[in-house]
């Protein structure tokens, strides 16, 4: 007996992934991974012949509910992100097409797939058979045996490699550094992010096993704890025994499921054309259909579609009678079909959609509840619609809700007024416009269509869009952004609608200024007269269709699915919640530090004015200059095109660092103005008198690496290293009954650098858990890290993140205060103790130059038009940037995916948290007072695991957790 178990979940994913969208023409249901499905299972049993050849077989699969594991471990599993909704209605068709190949389909409420799988398995080989388990999943490594009579294969194509790849002890040892027998006790220690098992935190597979060699297993290492000599290392081992223990029971594959098939069940059965074709002609694969007829010697036509193969399974998922709306939905967000099209080349798309012209005269304007009714009953048979919200201001948190607009496709659009208003005043204009549905009756009526899943909802910048909604309780499911398509392709290139429409449909459309105004007399769009406003709104939502028609395609052309599904669109709702909920500062606490910075402020000036020999405007650049440089005759200014001194910050911190005293004061009494008028002063002013909390704004779509920026007001720039800094975030605290978390990843772009330039001393250093920079001073210096001097150390650090960014000898002098000569020498003895980084560096920018982009490890393209350009300086800054921008932007990936996790885990683990801010590497949340020992592990867990499985990074990420009642402390 030769038994074949197939892990059916990980050929689903792996067909759903590897393989391009495809939906039925008849009527729109995804049908691309059953198809890619089917050619895979079909593979399989063609490439085993002879001794390979199975005769028996099943394909395994995961059964959608809890399991065991959920009672040891709660959080286990818990961060996995919901599946697409394209996926979705394609898992039951799996099934099926299991079923139609003749093969048995299994899987057990209660029990994992990998369970089953070891149960058969080991089932087989005590009745003296052989088994091959058809998959590369790690967790399955422990059932490989010495004698060859369980293996493991990997069919997954890779560079270089043989199709088919068998996996017995060696391979595994290669994998884990132990044979199969010991491998649960290595995950055990090292645990697995992708499926939060906790392991040991600190502890990578390299080490674990190193320790699981020496003590022989997870018991008796841990009673030997005392006898490791690493005290770093010993401690974590003491700390969390007990978490490497539950980790030993997730990872240990149960042997003794309850299958209700016995091994004889499992003989294979001629396929029967009776079942395979009736299955292949209703998911309409007229290509494999040819394939499989002549190798099976029947005609297809025989054999008539089966009816009922698509909505049965689609019902048995739990989806209800919409489901032929929810696969055309679903269609339509994978391949961005316009008409009856529904794949379309991309240039095709873009010219067609260019040609139809824009007609004003078909906007219709919605005045009672018989028109929108009409609306919603087009917008639902249609399965999509781009809509629009128009409002009386840009803070979503303040702004008055004053009409929606809808467009189902070019040159429709409809416009829903429902707060617009007489006159030019507020206070006294006349009441509300006639002909205007009553905003509650409006808003019952529309919101169900806005939280049907089946329907997809095309805004542009849905985050603003979403916020304001959701005040007036309106949740909206299903969406795509046009302006999220834009960055995923082009980067930041194009940010408003109008400079989109423009580049792509020649056509511009009305600006906002035409009818609002501007100056004192500017007035809010509640104010504008009916028939304008709805001109504006729903050429708005007509726009916003034709955009999506030609960005959408672009996406599979291009190779930007993955990162636009999987990061930009499902991050936009994140961030809509996480403005929302705002944060709470102390007033108080604010108002003495602006007494406090206002007193060392005038004292600079003081000094100034001493150090001058004259009183003047220090906020003058012009006074200034003529002080240093005409007064003071100091060496090294330079004139700008207006013929006033330079004075900017590299001018003074220069001069500075030259000895200059009064280029010192004004540096600083510069940063403390900065801070009091940025934040002291200003953030006050910012408290929402609705829910007495500071709402910032997040650009998810503004800076090149894919960072998320942060305005009205900007919380990204407070100083995190100076005291004053800290003071300010001291200001900001947790609501009455609650406690702030803050969870920062900790040097994850030298983690990233260590990763993507395979720097081995690095990547040891991480996983020993190390002090990397007293390692870095270690190895440049010679100087050992017990008891290495502070500055020592501080030299190491600043070159460690100062190369991340190209840093120059001149930078680095003025960070550390030093001569040029002796920064140079740090940078050249960096780079000869650690050659790979300049190899990657110069890797970098040979890239750049012949690409004229480089690209983060989850697939950003970071464009630089100017890469070749004849501007000396222009070129250089192309390619430090060049270097820093595979760093920047895979860290900022690595925390986008964690967000978009973070709610789902926190949810399935039970745990009430409030994600509040996001500062580069750093998430802040507010927990309810007493919880926040119980929420910090699962935050943690998925940070650190928020790469996989896109990425599987080589070196371990660390998260450092903590808590207090106010952002400083909690940091």
């Amino acid at each position: 007996m030769h038994l074949l178990l197939v892990d059916g979940s990980g050929y689903i994913f792996r067909a759903f992934h590897a393989l391009p969208q495809l939906n039925r023409k008849s009527d729109g249901l995804p049908v691309g991974c059953v198809q890619g499905f089917c050619n895979m299972l079909y593979k399989l049993t063609e490439d085993l012949k002879g001794e390979d050849e199975p005769t028996h077989m099943a394909v395994i699969f995961d059964y959608s509910s809890k399991t065991f594991r959920d009672d040891i471990y709660p959080q286990y599993k818990a961060q996995r992100p919901p599946a697409p909704e394209e996926l979705v209605p394609q898992f039951p068709l799996t099934r099926a097409a299991t079923r139609a190949f003749g093969i048995p389909s299994i899987e057990m409420e209660g029990w994992e797939a990998d369970d089953i799988i070891a149960t058969y398995a080991c089932n087989a080989r005590k009745a003296g058979g052989k088994v091959t388990i058809v998959s590369s999943d790690k967790d399955l490594m422990q059932l490989v045996e010495p004698d060859g009579s369980i293996r493991m294969l990997d069919t997954i194509p890779r560079p270089g490699q043989p199709p088919l790849r068998w996996i017995g002890v060696e391979e595994v040892f290669n994998k884990f550094g132990v044979g199969p027998d010991k491998v649960i006790d290595v995950q055990a220690l090292c645990g697995d992010s992708v499926d939060n098992v906790p392991g040991v935190p600190g502890i990578g597979v390299k080490t674990a096993a190193e320790l699981i060699n020496q003590y022989g297993d997870l018991e008796n290492l841990l009673a030997h704890v005392d006898e490791i000599k690493q005290n770093a290392r010993r401690e974590k081992l003491r700390e969390h025994a007990e978490l490497a223990r539950i980790s030993k029971r997730l990872v240990t594959l149960a042997q003794d499921v309850p299958v209700a098939l016995d091994l004889g069940a499992l003989a294979r059965q001629p396929i029967a054309p009776s079942e395979l074709f009736p299955f292949l002609k209703a998911m309409e694969f007229a290509t494999i259909t040819k394939r499989l007829a002549g190798l099976l010697d029947a005609n297809p036509d025989d054999f008539a579609a089966d009816p009922d193969i698509a909505a049965k399974p689609v019902a048995a998922v739990g989806f209800d009678n919409t489901a032929r709306a929810e696969a055309r939905a679903a269609r339509q967000e994978a391949t961005g079909r316009a008409g009856n099209a529904t794949v379309l080349h991309a240039a095709d798309m873009h010219a067609r959609v260019k040609a139809i012209p824009f007609n004003p005269d078909a906007y219709e304007i919605i005045r009672d509840a018989s028109a929108l009714q009409r609306w919603l009953d087009l917008i639902v048979s249609n399965g999509h619609v781009a809509t629009d919200t128009e409002s009386t201001g840009l803070d979503n948190q303040t702004a008055d809700l004053v009409g929606i607009s809808f467009s189902v496709a070019p040159g429709t659009g409809a416009y829903l007024p429902l707060g617009h208003i007489e006159g030019n005043d507020d206070m006294f204009g006349g009441g509300r416009v006639e002909g205007q549905m009553d905003m509650r009756e409006a808003l019952d009526m529309v919101r169900p269509m806005f939280a049907d899943r089946s329907i997809l909802k095309i805004f542009h910048n849905a985050k603003y869009d979403l916020g304001l909604l959701a005040r007036y309780d309106i949740a909206v499911n299903s969406i795509d952004d046009t302006l999220l398509l834009s960055y995923s392709l082009d980067g930041p290139q194009f940010n408003t609608m109008a400079e989109l429409s423009d580049h792509w449909l020649g056509f511009a459309g009305i600006p906002i200024k035409d009818l609002l105004g501007s100056g004192k007399t500017q007035k809010t769009f509640a104010q504008v007269p009916l028939a304008d406003a709805a001109r504006y709104a729903a050429e708005d939502s007509d726009i916003t269709i034709r955009l999506w028609q030609v960005l959408k395609p672009r996406l599979a052309a291009e190779n930007m699915t993955a990162l636009y599904e999987t990061i930009e669109r499902p991050l936009a709702p994140v961030l809509a919640r996480m403005e929302g909920r705002g944060v709470s500062i102390d007033r108080q606490i604010l108002s003495r530090l602006s007494g406090e910075f206002a007193q060392r402020a005038a004292a600079f000036e003081a000094e100034a004015y001493e150090l001058a020999g004259q009183s003047f405007n220090l906020g003058s650049p012009k006074q200034l200059g003529e002080i240093l440089f005409d007064k003071m005759g100091l060496d090294g200014g330079t004139k700008t095109k207006t013929g006033a001194w330079a004075t900017g910050a590299g001018v003074l911190e220069e001069l500075a660092l030259k000895g200059v005293p009064l280029a010192r004061t004004i540096v600083d009494w510069r940063q403390l103005t900065k801070l009091m008028g940025t934040y002291t002063d200003a953030l006050p002013h910012y408290i929402n008198q609705r829910t007495g909390r500071v709402h910032t704004t997040y650009s998810q779509h503004s800076v090149l690496t894919g960072r998320l920026s942060s305005n009205d007001p900007n919380l990204q720039n407070i100083p995190v290293r100076t005291e004053d800094g800290r003071k300010i975030r001291s200001a900001f605290v947790a609501a009455p009954g609650k406690i702030l978390v803050s969870a920062d990843y900790s040097q994850i772009e030298l983690r990233v650098l260590a990763h993507i330039a395979d720097i081995q001393a690095l990547k040891d250093a991480f996983e020993e858990g190390l002090d990397i920079h007293a390692m870095t001073a270690s190895e440049m210096f010679g100087v050992p890290v017990q008891g290495m001097p502070s500055d020592v150390r501080r030299r190491a650090k600043a070159i460690n993140f100062g190369i991340i960014y190209g840093i120059s000898a001149f930078g680095l002098a003025n960070q550390l205060s030093i001569p040029r000569g002796e920064a140079g020498d740090y940078i050249k003895t960096y780079f000869e103790r650690f050659p790979g980084i300049r190899d990657y560096m110069e890797e970098q920018k040979r890239r750049v130059k012949a690409d004229g982009h480089v690209s983060t490890i989850f697939g950003r393209k970071i464009n630089f038009p100017n890469a070749n350009s004849h501007n000396p300086s222009e070129r250089s800054f192309v390619e430090r940037a060049s270097i820093n921008a595979p760093i920047q932007g895979s860290a900022a990936d690595i925390i986008r995916r964690a967000m978009i996790r973070m709610e789902p885990a926190l949810k399935k683990a039970g745990i009430e948290a409030d994600m509040l801010l996001q500062v580069h590497d750093e998430l802040i949340f507010e927990v309810p007072l007493g919880t926040e020992n119980t929420a910090m592990p699962v935050i943690k867990t998925v940070m650190e695991g928020a790469a996989e499985p896109a990425v599987r990074l080589n070196v371990p990420i660390q998260v450092d957790a903590h808590a207090a009642h106010n952002w400083d402390e909690a940091h």
